[in-house]
């Protein structure tokens, strides 16, 4: 049965009897609704329904393959174009497979649309189980194969190719470069196979593709036929790209860092280096003229650059042959600069594939620290430690005593009558008279003394190593020198006395504030002795 037969459906269902005398199956699909609309008696047995309404109301969309639904959306836009389709189908009714030459043909319906009708044929082809399981796999394969006369015309897509919308384009029409396609056609006049990758066109748009084309000859017509096989290699094209892209950023960001970078790999040898890590070292050398080289004899020609050579080279050595995490350090140098270097192990696939050094010149940030350091940890009039120096050392001093350290005292100190200095002679005339304390604390104490001016007039000194007997000379000593210097005032010079208490560290002591309170109450004692001497408590 072919097209000529004017089925109106569903209005006009066939003639039943006599379609139903037929031994081959004859049955009508609405592709778009995928829904059976007709079968002959021949088609219930072949799809294994008991009834005709039963094989109507079986859900088709649930058995068929997305592979069966591309085939058949291209089988919609052909038959509405007026084609006849001739084709060889494996259908599985009842889990039991059973291969059919297929004939289809259009069947137009009142609302616009179109049904395939179908006829099952004997097919004059034999094919055995290996040629239709071959079959059945280009079918479902995700390759896109098609297949093309040798003049470049199409002959047949698999559901894969279907799925690139190129219609009946040719062999040409499919390149986005129709010289290109030319070429290879010719190529294929004397060649049998041929592999490369070409830009196709693909939905109206451009993709990479990589193509494996062979020449054959047509099982049908005997003639010369092309068979093309298409893997979309988009997203790896647009990685290598993108990997190109990214190693020329990275070389020129590499070259504008003010970072001196080395990359060895896993033998020590150089792989890259920039210009910043040739300043750095003063290497008058092109930074390509370092690749190859081997670094261990390149860090022994170094060592005499650093304060501390040798440990220089062992802590290299340490991190590569530890292959441990990141790791930083400063680096002093013999010219006094400062180098912060930092070490990351190349790890590649769980396994160890070289090192990357990064040098950083930080002499500027290093002394802008001290200077900050400096300026937070001391006192602007006097030049002393202030009250956050002596707050950290104390504390420091009071776990050395907690551990068993040497014993260690504190003096507290306070400018008797400061505020009538301050009343008579004026605040720059006290002021004077504070430096005048502080100075004498500087040249009076020992080196590992530290003395503090912790508020107004009030001065601390933290002495470690120092027994309660010998702190307590030490205080009666400055009290009479301090006693004995003079105010050269405007008015008239003036001398000044101070209150010293004094108290040691304790290893019960349960805070820094314990310590304190000790000697302020030791320092008041003193004042309300008569002042101008030296309290003690223990």
């Amino acid at each position: 049965m072919t097209s000529s037969h004017h089925l109106s459906l569903p209005d006009q269902p066939p003639p039943e009897p006599l379609l139903d005398r037929l031994q081959t199956p004859v049955w009508i699909f609405d592709i778009e609704r995928e829904r059976m609309h007709y079968a002959n008696a021949a088609a219930l047995r072949l799809w294994n329904a008991p009834t005709i309404d039963a094989l109507l109301d079986r859900d088709w969309s649930s058995t068929m393959s997305d592979a069966s639904r591309q085939r058949l959306a291209d089988y919609r836009s052909r038959l509405q174009r007026g084609e006849h389709i001739d084709e060889h189908w494996t259908f599985y009714p009842g889990g039991q497979a059973v291969s059919l030459h297929c004939r289809c043909s259009g069947l137009p319906l009142e609302d616009g649309r179109i049904e395939m009708l179908v006829e099952g044929l004997e097919s004059d082809i034999l094919l055995d189980a290996s040629s239709l399981r071959a079959l059945e796999a280009v079918r479902h394969i995700p390759l896109m194969v098609s297949v093309f006369d040798a003049a470049g015309q199409l002959l047949v897509r698999n559901p894969a190719a279907l799925e690139l919308e190129r219609g009946n384009a040719s062999f040409v029409d499919a390149f986005e470069d129709p010289d290109q396609a030319r070429q290879l056609l010719q190529r294929l006049e004397h060649q049998a196979n041929c592999l490369l990758e070409a830009v196709m066109r693909v939905k109206g748009d451009s993709r990479w593709h990589h193509l494996d084309l062979c020449r054959t000859t047509d099982p049908k017509t005997s003639r010369a036929m092309i068979v093309m096989g298409e893997l979309d290699i988009t997203r790896r094209k647009d990685l290598e790209h993108a990997q190109l892209l990214a190693k020329r950023q990275l070389e020129v960001v590499i070259e504008s860092l003010d970072v001196g970078l080395l990359l060895e790999d896993e033998r020590r040898n150089v792989i890259v280096a920039n210009q910043a890590f040739c300043d750095i070292f003063a290497i008058d050398a092109l930074p390509d003229t370092l690749v190859g080289m081997d670094c261990r004899e390149a860090a022994h020609a170094a060592k005499p650059a650093f304060r501390d050579p040798e440990r220089f080279v062992a802590r290299i050595e340490a991190l590569v042959a530890g292959e441990q995490g990141q790791a930083r350090d400063i680096l002093a140098m013999a010219d006094d600069r400062f180098l912060e270097r930092c070490y990351t192990p190349v790890i590649v696939d769980q396994r160890h594939r070289g090192h990357l050094w990064g040098y950083r010149d930080i002499t500027r940030q290093k002394r802008r620290e001290a200077d900050w350091a400096l300026q937070a940890s001391t006192d602007a009039l006097t030049g002393l430690a202030n009250r956050r120096a002596f707050d950290e050392n104390a504390r420091k001093v009071a776990a050395a005593v907690k551990a068993g350290e040497s014993p260690a005292a504190l003096l507290m100190i306070d400018i008797d009558r400061f505020k009538a200095i301050n009343d008579t002679f004026g605040h720059a005339e006290g002021d004077k008279a504070l430096c005048l304390l502080a100075d004498t604390l500087k040249g009076k104490l020992r080196d590992d003394d530290l003395p503090c001016r912790t508020s107004g007039e009030e001065f601390m000194v933290i002495m470690p190593n120092m027994s309660p007997e010998v702190a307590e000379g030490v205080a009666q000593r400055l009290r009479i020198q301090i006693a004995e210097r003079a105010i050269a005032a405007e008015a008239l010079p003036f001398h000044f006395t101070v209150s010293i208490g004094l108290t040691g560290f304790k290893a019960s002591d349960a805070s820094l504030e314990a310590l304190i309170r000790r000697a302020d109450a030791a320092m008041y004692q003193a004042k309300h002795e008569g002042r101008d001497r030296v309290a003690t408590r223990w």
